[in-house]
């Protein structure tokens, strides 16, 4: 039964992304709040990538009830890669652009 399941699963992400690839491009964004985090202290840098890769997870399809496999196969997505590396670089130029604006006084 687990097999049947998690072949369903892998059918129903793959018929998903077929349509989707068909479909025209759509951009989703969802807010990730970095209030009260220190980036710079280890523990808030992985609180604030776990806020990221939970919100590239749901703009790729994800749903938090979502089951492990779903998640895992989009984890591995190119959507996945792409939303985590976008807001990475958002990421950086707020965080450059912090750290310029006392020098530019």
């Amino acid at each position: 039964m687990k097999i049947l399941v998690a072949s369903t699963a892998a059918l129903l992400l793959l018929a998903g992304a077929t349509l989707a690839s068909a479909a025209p491009s759509e951009t989703v964004s969802i807010a990730v709040s970095k209030a009260k985090l220190d980036l710079n202290n280890p523990r808030d840098a992985h609180r604030m990538m776990k806020r990221i890769d939970a919100a590239a997870l749901e703009v790729c399809g994800a749903y938090p009830q979502s089951a492990l496999g779903v998640k895992r196969a989009i984890a591995g997505s190119p959507c996945h890669r792409d939303a985590v590396a976008g807001a990475m670089a958002q990421l950086q130029s707020s965080r450059a652009s912090l750290d310029v604006a006392p020098s530019a006084r």
